[in-house]
Formats: structure tokens, sequence, C-alpha cells
């Protein structure tokens, strides 16, 4: 049996769920996404389930990406390891779905949208705020334009606003948002759809849409990534903002 520190996986009636144990916050740190990043490499070759479930723990969903582990000596490590979440999320053969409460910051937000369908909480916020630190998020910059499309993802990132669950709805971030009360039954239902279809036609679906819709990820992810590990965190500004940010003071830009 695996040993799991930060994450609980459960399989049942067809149906496999990820639980991000990291409470109150769920800061998804290297520790805490090896673990993911294993457990979706198991699932890689399997053909017997419908759907995967990731859901948080807790007060939130999650608050982001460890900060710390940001910094420049540690940067390529998170960075690499965060992005093969990812990458392998793309070759999942069964759909994936996040339940979000609560908060989805930066690094959570990024994890909610790739998922195939995205259910929140009415309590949910969710942004990437990362522009305020003095880095961008890379996921984002390759994948958010899928959904808002290139105007609106500019602003998101550019910008760092948080919304609430019904303006995410409303520009697409968003599949359906469930009062707090009912949010757990609403997804309990909302996932018992997949346990009647086949999870071969399902898997044949998705395969459909990775290499129609997702057809260059990757690509752009890389760019992305390459841009991130080295020019802006050979600048001084992000280093100095991450700084600020654990240091509890107001960042003091050099625009360089």
């Amino acid at each position: 049996m695996t040993d799991r520190q930060y994450i609980k996986v459960t399989e049942a009636d067809r149906i496999a769920r990820l639980t991000l144990a990291r409470p109150p916050l769920n800061v998804l740190n290297i520790a805490m996404l090896t673990e993911i990043n294993a457990y979706l490499e198991l699932l890689i070759g399997r053909r017997d389930l419908c759907v995967l479930l990731i859901i948080g723990e807790g007060k939130m969903f999650s608050s982001g990406v460890d900060v710390p582990e940001h910094k420049k000596d540690m940067a390529e490590k998170m960075i690499r390891t965060f992005h093969q979440t990812f990458r392998l999320m793309n070759r999942l053969p069964m759909p994936t779905v996040c339940a979000a409460h609560g908060g989805a910051y930066g690094g959570a937000m990024e994890l909610a949208i790739f998922c195939d369908i995205l259910l929140a909480c009415d309590d949910l916020k969710i942004g990437v705020p990362e522009i305020k630190l003095g880095v961008f998020p890379p996921l984002a910059v390759a994948h958010l334009m899928q959904f808002v499309g290139s105007k609106k993802a500019a602003e998101l990132i550019y910008t760092g606003a948080v919304m609430n669950a019904v303006e995410a709805q409303r520009i697409g971030l968003v599949n359906h948002v469930y009062p707090v009360a009912e949010f757990a039954a609403a997804v309990e239902q909302f996932i018992g759809q997949f346990k009647s279809l086949s999870a071969f036609s399902l898997g044949q679906a998705k395969r459909a849409f990775q290499r129609v819709v997702m057809k260059d990820f990757e690509l752009a992810l890389d760019e992305a990534e390459a841009i991130y590990l080295k020019d802006l965190m050979n600048g001084h500004d992000a280093n100095e903002g991450l700084a600020a940010f654990m240091e509890k003071r107001k960042p003091a830009w050099k625009d360089q």
C-alpha cells in the first residue's frame, strides 16, 4: 500500500477520487505534488475508471503553490514538478472533474481549470494573482485562453484579479455553481452520471478532445516555462516580490 502524507485517494464504483489533504489551506508544495504525480502515473494505464474527481479538504480547495519553494534556488524543481502534474493529466484516459470551494488561487486555479469540468461552491474565490509577487503563472499563459479568450486571459494574468464563482462561471471557467449547503450532494450527483457510461467510450472521447483542443498544449507550456525559468527568475523583481511576500513587506521594484 502506498504511503501518502499529503493526499488521499479512493476508488469505488469506477470513480477515482484524489483529495488534497494538507489543511487548512492545502498549499501545493513539492512533496505534495510528487505524491499527486505518482498517483496520476498509475492512472494513465487504467481503462476501468470513468472519471477522476479532485477535491480539497478543509477550508478551501487550495491557496496555491508554496511561495518559499518559488525562490530562485528551488524554482526549477518546483516548476518542473508542478508542470509535470499537467503533462500527466493531459495523458489521462478518463475525464477529470474538479470540485472547488473556498479559494483556488494561483497554481490551485491552474489545477482546477485544467480539469475537464470545474464545479464550484458559491463561496469560491478564484484567480491567478502571481503578478503581484513579481512572477507570472506559466500554465495559465499556456492554457487559460482556451476558456476565456486571449483578451480576458491577458486581463486576469496581467492584473492578478480574483473573481467569485458566479463571475468565473460567466466568463467560462466554471461549469456549475452550487450553494454551500448543497455542494457536496450536488458534486456526488454530478459525478454519478459517469457510473453508467462506458469507460472505453469516455476514453476515446477524451483522446479525441486532447487531439483537437489540446494538440498544442505541451509546446505552449514548454515555451512559457522556459521564459519563467530562464528570464523571469534571473531578474531582480521576481526574487524581490517573493522575498517581500515572505517578509510581509511592500516590494521595492527595480523594473528589471
